[in-house]
């Protein structure tokens, strides 16, 4: 009776030490989206930036649209840096989307203006992000940048592959 107990004790120091002991301070699936990404901490533990596309204007080069992340966290963002100063408010925004595996529909996405990005690019700025989503597996996502006429019509876009 005595080595049943023993290996009972064993087994439950063993099984608990595996859920016990894990990463502390990690997402858990869907628990960043929506977030900001720097004041969760997620932009500085291991931050990717996945993929960079060029915006074009006019066959002229105005800036760039990132899709940045956190291997960390496991989340995506997107980001949007133009080399000059806006000219006016709501120039730009970001969408970041998120997809499940191959699916050709999003099944999540925020924008810099969502709760949690810093929102659009105005007047005299030059970028924006976006709020986070949850990245893993089967998860990927990519960002999106819409560059407005002063009347809101889209003038520029550019998009980043699915990462």
């Amino acid at each position: 009776m005595k080595k049943v107990f023993n290996i009972g004790v064993l087994f439950f120091l063993i099984f608990g030490l595996f859920l016990g002991v894990g990463p502390t301070g990690k997402a858990s699936a869907l628990s960043y989206d929506g977030s900001n990404p720097y004041t969760t901490e997620c932009a500085s533990k291991s931050p990717i930036t996945y993929e960079t596309k060029y915006i074009y204007k006019s066959g002229v080069k105005i800036g760039y649209v990132q899709l940045k992340g956190s291997a960390y966290c496991h989340t995506a963002w997107g980001y949007v840096k133009f080399y000059n100063n806006s000219p006016y408010d709501g120039y730009a925004n970001v969408g970041t989307y998120r997809y499940e595996g191959s699916s050709s529909s999003s099944n999540a996405r925020t924008f810099c203006n969502s709760s949690g990005g810093n929102g659009m690019v105005n007047k005299g700025e030059t970028s924006c992000y976006t709020s986070q989503l949850w990245d893993k597996d089967p998860y990927n996502s990519l960002a999106v940048v819409f560059v407005y006429s002063s009347d809101g019509k889209v003038i520029a876009q550019a998009q980043t592959g699915r990462h």
